[in-house]
């Protein structure tokens, strides 16, 4: 639900601002969503007792001076609620300008670590296959083969011991 919210704050914000007051909007933003880590912060945004005026007063007051369009998109926010959906639309909006740029993160899912210029010639290898830029990061799993992803562009590439002994015992089976 709060995904859906974010892509519509998301799709508001990329036709309003431009590429470089995305970036200032994304790193205001995390700085919000960094204050939201008090618990009384927290507590006082989410409460309903507290008049939306004040709750935008103590959140355009960790800026100091901003934008009139920034300001803008922090009132809105709070008037409509949707304070607690900034984490989503600071992914959405990364992810966004990851993908103008042609940037994206593959997940390299393996049950034991390689080394950095093993992870640069896969990011290499495929990053020349795609035509886009890529960056892997490694998660261990407890798979026995290896998967690669690269969620954003719905590629997905894996390799599984069961599997090819499966298929290899399928292939001996027929040719008998």
């Amino acid at each position: 639900m709060m995904d859906l919210v974010a892509k519509k704050y998301t799709r508001a914000i990329l036709d309003s601002f431009s590429t470089q007051e995305i970036e200032q909007v994304i790193t205001l933003l995390s700085m919000l969503s960094k204050t939201f880590e008090d618990k009384a912060v927290r507590d006082f945004i989410h409460s309903p007792f507290i008049e939306k005026g004040k709750k935008e007063e103590l959140l355009l007051s960790v800026f100091g001076k901003c934008e009139v369009k920034f300001e803008n998109l922090i009132k809105l926010l709070v008037r409509s609620d949707r304070i607690s959906a900034i984490p989503s639309i600071i992914k959405t909006l990364e992810k966004n300008i990851l993908a103008d740029k042609k940037q994206y993160v593959a997940a390299l899912r393996i049950k034991e670590e390689l080394d950095s210029t093993t992870l640069q010639n896969i990011a290499k290898s495929l990053s020349s296959r795609l035509n886009v830029s890529l960056d892997v990061r490694q998660e261990k799993a407890a798979i026995d083969g290896i998967r690669l992803s690269v969620e954003d562009l719905g590629v997905e590439i894996s390799f599984s011991k069961e599997r090819f002994f499966t298929d290899l015992t399928n292939h001996i089976l027929k040719a008998i």
